[in-house]
C-alpha cells in the first residue's frame, strides 16, 4: 500500500512539474523570447497551485469519500479532455506594454484545468493515505518528500531527456498519456480509505476523525494554529518563492530563456524543500543561520560591486546566485518543516504554504515590474532573508551585560553602519587621493572602505535577525540611492522584457584634442546602441554597427548590388544605429517587440538615429516573425535584406532561428537578397546551427568573426567585436559579401541537429 502510494504521489509531482517548462517554451514565441515568460508562468502557477490546495483542503475536509470517488475522478476525467482541446497558444494581435493578462489568459486556456486539478494531487494524496488506517498513516508527510522528489525528477527530465528526443506536440501527448495513468491511480487510492473517513460535521474543533491503529501527537507538539502562526508560515514560503523567481529572472536574462536555466533553480529550491523536510529541520535552522549571513553578504557584494559581475565568470556567477537560494531556501523551508503541524491540519498547513509562494510570484512578477524602474525586489529580499534570523528578546535577558551586548547589536550597529556609510560617501575619494596610491590601488582602497567595512558589520549582527536585517538594509539602500540618483542616468525604465537605461559616457580623444560624449541604450548588461552627442559625429554607426564590422560589410554588399536603392527589414531596434547606413534612396522598417525601445529611439532627446535618417523609417510593434509572417500572408512589398537582431542580453529567442523562421525570412526577400543574422553571445556559439539552416535551404553561408584585436585601441569605446552570419541563394550577392570582406562557411564546427518550431535543445549550443 506504502509503495502505491508513493507511487502515484511521485507520478503527479512528476508530471506537474514537467508540464511547466513545456507549456513555457511553447508560449516563447508568442512573446517575442523574453525571460518573463517564465517568471509570469511561475507567478500563474503558484496562483494555480494555491488554488488547487484549497480546492483539496475543501475536499477533505467538507466532501465525502462516496463523492471524492466519483466526483472528484470525474473532474480529473474533465480536466484531461480540457488537455486535449486547448493544444496550441493563440498570439496576440500585438506586443504590449505589459503582457501579462495576454500571457496568463493562454496559460488558463492551454494548462490551467488540468494543473488545477493534478497541484490538488499531493495533499489528497496524503489525505487519502491518512485515512487507510495503515501504521503509518498518523504521519504521511513522508509522501510530501516522494512528491518533492517526483517534482525534481519531473524538472530535471525535461531539459536532459525529453527537450533533446521529443516535439512539443509529442511532449503533450506522452503528459497527457500520464495524466490518463494518474486518474486511474487516483481512483484506486481513494477505494483505499475506509468507509466513513470524511470530516464529521459535528466535531467542535474540525478536526478528521482519527483512523484507526496506532496514533501519537503527529510530528510535533500541536501547538494552537492562531493568525500569528499562520503570518509566520506565509512568511516562511515566500522568502524562498521570491529568491527562486529573482534567480531565475537573472540568470534567463543574462545567459539564454530556455528550460535549463528555468529548472536549475526550481530544481535547487525543490531539493531544499526535500532535505528541510526529510532532516532534522531544527538542527538544520540552528546550522544554517551563520552559513546564510555568508552567502548574503556574498550576494550583497555583488549588488555594491555590480559593474565587477560584467568581468566575473558566468559560472561564477551561477553558482554564487544557486549557493545563495540553496542556503535561504533550507532555512525557509527547514522552518516551516519545524513548525508543521500534525496530519489533521495537513491540508491547511500546505495551503498556508502555497499563499506564501503565490505571494512571492505575485511580488515579483506584478507588483516589482509596475512599481521599481530595477530590479529592486533582489535587495528587499536579502534583507527578508536575514529575517528569518531568530529574534532575540531583550527583555528577557537577565544578565545585565549581555542585555548591553545585545543592545548594542540591536540599536548600536546599524546607527554605526548608517553613519559609516553617510561620511565615507563623501569623503572616501579625497581620502584616496590624499593616501597618493596607483589607480589600481585606488580602487581596491575603494572597495575596502565602501564593501568590506559594512559586509563585516553585516557579520557582526548574524546572531540577531533585526539587527542584521537593519545592518544590511543600509549599504543596499545606499547603492540603490546612488545608483536612482546618478546624473549620467537620463531615462531607466523597466518593462516585461526587461531593464532599460540611458547612459551617458565620455572619454578624451588625444588626436583631435577634446572629450567626446556618447550615449549608450543598456539593456541589462547588454549595450543595444551607442552614438556621439557632438553634433559633428551623430550620423556615424557605432557599437556592433560600425562601418569596418562584419555588419558593415553585409550593408556595402548590397549597397552594390542594389545602387538605386534598398529596402531593409529589420527585427530589433536598439538605438536604430543601422539607420546611419541608410542612403537617401534606402527604406527601413523594424520590428521592436518592447514599446519602450521604441519610445527611446524615436525620442530625439536620447538618439537623433530616427529622426535624422535621411531615408523613410517606421517601426512596427510586435515580435518580429509574427509581424513579417502578417507582412507574407498579405502581400506586402518584400526586402532587400531580413537583419535579424533581437538578443536582449546574451539570451536569444529561439523562434527566430528554426527551419520554419530562415525560410519566412527568405519569404519576404526579393531575389538576390541578403539574411542577415546577429550570432554575438557570451556562452553560445550558434555558427553550427545557422549553418546548418543554410545548407538545409541551399544557401551561400557567410561569416565575419570580428576579434577584439581587431579593433583600433582609440575605438575600443565605442565599437564592439561582433559575430555575423549572412544567407543568400544569390551567387552574385555572396560574391559581393566576399569582396567586402566577410568568408564563405565551408562545414559547421561540431555537429547540432537543425532546430524547427517543435524541436530546440540550445544545451547543443553551448560553447565547447
Amino acid at each position: 500500500m506504502v509503495l502505491y502510494f508513493i507511487f502515484t504521489v511521485f507520478l503527479s509531482a512528476t508530471l506537474l512539474f514537467s508540464v511547466q517548462p513545456m507549456v513555457a517554451k511553447s508560449l516563447l514565441p508568442v512573446f517575442g523570447g523574453s525571460s518573463s515568460v517564465w517568471t509570469t508562468c511561475m507567478l500563474f502557477y503558484q496562483t494555480v497551485l494555491l488554488l488547487g490546495y484549497l480546492y483539496a483542503h475543501f475536499v477533505m475536509k467538507r466532501v465525502s469519500r462516496r463523492v471524492q470517488l466519483f466526483g472528484h475522478i470525474g473532474m480529473l476525467v474533465i480536466a484531461l479532455v480540457a488537455g486535449y482541446i486547448f493544444d496550441s497558444p493563440s498570439p496576440p494581435p500585438s506586443a504590449s506594454t505589459f503582457p501579462v493578462p495576454w500571457l496568463i489568459l493562454q496559460l488558463a486556456l492551454v494548462s490551467g484545468l488540468p494543473f488545477f486539478m493534478i497541484s490538488s494531487a499531493g495533499p489528497l494524496v496524503q489525505g487519502w493515505f491518512a485515512r487507510t488506517g495503515h501504521t503509518r498513516s498518523h504521519d504521511p508527510y513522508f509522501l510530501y518528500a516522494a512528491s518533492n522528489a517526483g517534482s525534481f525528477v519531473g524538472l530535471l527530465a525535461y531539459p536532459f531527456v525529453i527537450e533533446p528526443n521529443l516535439g512539443l506536440a509529442d511532449q503533450r501527448s506522452f503528459w497527457l498519456a500520464g495524466f490518463g495513468l494518474f486518474i486511474l491511480m487516483s481512483f484506486g487510492a481513494i477505494l483505499m480509505t475506509k468507509k466513513g473517513s470524511h470530516e464529521d460535521p459535528h466535531a467542535p474543533s474540525g478536526e478528521v476523525l482519527a483512523p484507526s491503529g496506532d496514533v501519537d501527537s503527529g510530528p510535533a507538539e500541536d501547538r494552537p494554529i492562531d493568525w500569528r502562526r499562520r503570518l509566520r508560515w506565509t512568511f516562511y514560503a515566500f522568502v524562498p518563492s521570491s529568491m527562486l523567481l529573482g534567480v531565475t529572472s537573472h540568470l534567463s536574462m543574462d545567459i539564454a530563456s530556455f528550460p535549463l536555466l528555468w529548472v536549475l533553480p526550481l530544481a535547487v529550491y525543490l531539493l531544499t524543500m526535500i532535505v528541510a523536510f526529510a532532516a532534522d529541520s531544527n538542527r538544520l535552522v540552528k546550522s544554517l543561520r551563520r552559513p546564510m549571513v555568508i552567502a548574503i553578504i556574498g550576494a550583497t557584494i555583488l549588488v555594491l560591486a555590480s559593474e565587477a559581475q560584467a568581468y566575473a565568470p558566468i559560472k561564477a556567477l551561477v553558482a554564487v546566485q544557486l549557493l545563495l537560494l540553496g542556503v535561504v531556501g533550507l532555512m525557509g523551508h527547514a522552518m516551516l518543516s519545524s513548525d508543521r503541524p500534525s496530519a489533521s491540519h495537513l491540508t491547511e498547513f500546505y495551503l498556508i504554504m502555497s499563499i506564501g509562494g503565490a505571494l512571492g510570484g505575485v511580488f515579483n512578477g506584478v507588483v516589482a515590474p509596475l512599481i521599481f524602474e530595477t530590479t529592486l525586489e533582489y535587495p528587499i529580499v536579502l534583507v527578508c532573508a536575514v529575517a528569518l534570523l531568530p529574534w532575540r528578546k531583550i527583555g528577557e535577558i537577565e544578565d545585565p551585560k549581555l542585555k548591553r551586548q545585545a543592545l548594542m547589536i540591536r540599536i548600536g550597529l546599524p546607527l554605526l553602519s548608517l553613519v559609516y556609510m553617510q561620511v565615507m560617501g563623501r569623503f572616501s575619494v579625497s581620502l584616496v587621493e590624499w593616501l597618493g596610491v596607483s589607480l589600481v590601488d585606488q580602487t581596491i582602497v575603494l572597495f575596502a572602505i565602501i564593501i568590506f567595512i559594512p559586509t563585516v558589520m553585516i557579520y557582526l549582527a548574524w546572531n540577531d535577525g533585526i539587527a542584521c536585517m537593519l545592518v544590511l538594509a543600509v549599504p543596499l539602500s545606499a547603492s540603490i540611492y546612488d545608483d536612482l540618483t546618478d546624473p549620467d542616468i537620463h531615462f531607466r525604465g523597466r518593462t516585461f522584457y526587461g531593464i532599460l537605461s540611458v547612459v551617458d559616457e565620455f572619454f578624451y580623444d588625444i588626436e583631435v584634442n577634446q572629450k567626446i560624449t556618447y550615449r549608450t541604450l543598456m539593456h541589462g548588461t547588454t549595450n543595444h546602441g551607442v552614438q556621439f552627442l557632438n553634433p559633428e559625429l551623430t550620423h556615424v554607426p557605432l557599437g556592433y554597427y560600425h562601418v569596418d564590422g562584419p555588419c558593415g560589410m553585409a550593408i556595402q554588399a548590397l549597397k552594390e548590388i542594389r545602387p538605386d536603392g534598398a529596402r531593409y527589414g529589420i527585427v530589433g531596434l536598439g538605438s536604430g544605429a543601422i539607420t546611419a547606413h541608410a542612403r537617401p534612396q534606402d527604406s527601413i522598417k523594424y520590428f521592436e517587440i518592447d514599446p519602450e525601445v521604441a519610445h527611446i529611439a524615436e525620442d530625439p532627446q536620447y538618439f537623433t538615429y530616427l529622426s535624422e535618417a535621411e531615408c523613410p523609417v517606421s517601426v512596427d510593434l510586435g515580435d518580429g516573425r509574427l509581424l513579417l509572417e502578417r507582412e507574407r500572408d498579405a502581400g506586402e512589398e518584400k526586402y532587400d535584406m531580413v537583419l535579424i537582431d533581437a538578443f536582449s542580453s546574451d539570451s536569444i529567442p529561439v523562434h527566430l532561428l528554426t527551419t520554419e523562421a530562415i525560410q519566412l525570412y527568405y519569404d519576404r526577400l526579393t531575389d538576390g537578397g541578403i539574411v542577415l543574422l546577429h550570432i554575438s553571445n557570451r556562452h553560445l556559439d550558434l555558427q553550427p546551427l545557422v549553418f546548418n539552416l543554410g545548407v538545409d535551404h541551399q544557401s551561400y553561408v557567410m561569416m565575419y568573426e570580428q576579434d577584439i584585436d581587431e579593433i583600433p585601441e582609440d575605438m575600443l569605446g565605442y565599437w564592439f567585436p561582433s559575430v555575423w552570419m549572412a544567407l543568400t541563394k544569390s551567387p552574385q550577392t555572396a560574391q559581393a559579401m566576399l569582396d567586402a570582406g566577410m568568408f564563405q562557411e565551408g562545414e559547421a564546427r561540431f555537429e547540432v541537429r537543425m532546430w524547427t518550431d517543435q524541436y530546440s535543445n540550445i544545451l547543443s549550443a553551448f560553447n565547447r
